[in-house]
């Protein structure tokens, strides 16, 4: 039952990508323009597609529990079609948790293709014990069909790489697949799957809409979680709050600030909810006017 699960999240998002793209192939992109730049989950290669730097910041607590705090720090240099991203989160707590450092390089192909591809180190610490530091790498790639249309896919740790490097035990694999479609300037539908190796699968919907230039309001379902967020663009900034509910455990509250280096990006409206699912960065994907 699980691999039917897992194929079938997979590979549905395309089936329904191919299937909308169809229909619109004929549409007017022209209409188009950028609302919604963090529609993604984790995928690097999406943040090549901004024409700003950006700088952000996070804090989530897991089911409430001291013991269970993420907090995250985000920078993403972007030159032209280039960019340097960089990543630095911490999940746990003093005594005991996780250190992870991503540096890595994307670059944009056009307007139609990016790749991104970086190291990851990671500091197992907890007291009493001698820190493990292990090293892999990841690597996304993301594919705007049409102004309406992205398909992501990412690979953390492809390479298979053991905690402490010539440790016994293996890193875990994940893949993860997302398909974005936006039938207009106030609403995107989010189409995810992910797969951790060994670990739990996902699969589930996002919603993003956007009544006034000022708010976002988003909804998350999937089979391990729901979830709801609010986020205020303001003059560059981006502040968001939001809730997630584990139907196994309990509610895990987050909050976030983000900042866009350049002007022409300060009426951007960024979604709040994606940072949620599994504790991990949030990305940027660009539906831009005429692109």
């Amino acid at each position: 039952m699980n691999t039917k699960m897992f194929y079938g999240g997979i590979f549905m998002p395309i089936i329904i990508l191919l299937f909308l793209s169809k229909i619109e192939i004929q549409a007017q992109e022209s209409i188009q323009n950028l609302h919604f730049t963090h529609a993604l989950h984790d995928f690097p290669a999406a943040r090549s597609m901004l024409r700003s730097s950006y700088l952000h910041a996070a804090f989530r607590n897991d089911f409430c529990t001291k013991e269970m705090m993420f907090k995250e720090l985000e920078f993403d240099f972007i030159h032209q079609q280039d960019a340097l991203l960089t990543t630095i989160t911490h999940y746990g707590y003093g005594s005991f948790g996780e250190l992870a450092v991503h540096i890595g390089y994307g670059r944009r192909f056009g307007n139609k293709v990016a790749v991104a591809l970086r190291g990851v180190y990671l500091l197992n610490h907890a007291t009493h014990y001698a820190p493990r530091h292990s090293f892999t790498v990841d690597f996304s790639i993301c594919y705007k069909i049409n102004a309406k249309l992205c398909l992501s896919v990412a690979l953390f740790n492809p390479i298979r790489m053991k905690y402490g490097i010539t440790g016994e035990e293996v890193i875990p694999m994940r893949f993860e697949l997302q398909g974005d479609y936006q039938p207009n300037e106030k609403l995107l539908i989010s189409l995810y799957g992910s797969k951790t190796l060994p670990g739990e699968l996902d699969i589930g919907a996002r919603l993003h809409f956007q009544p006034k230039n000022n708010l976002i309001l988003s909804s998350i379902a999937s089979i391990t979680n729901c979830g709801i967020g609010i986020s205020i663009p303001w003059k560059g900034f981006v502040f968001n709050v939001q809730g997630q509910w584990y139907y196994r455990i309990s509610v895990s509250p987050g909050c976030g600030v983000g900042y866009y280096f350049k002007k022409e990006c300060n009426d951007i409206a960024v979604d709040s909810l994606s940072a949620l699912t599994c504790g991990r960065t949030k990305t940027p994907l660009l539906f831009k006017k005429g692109n």
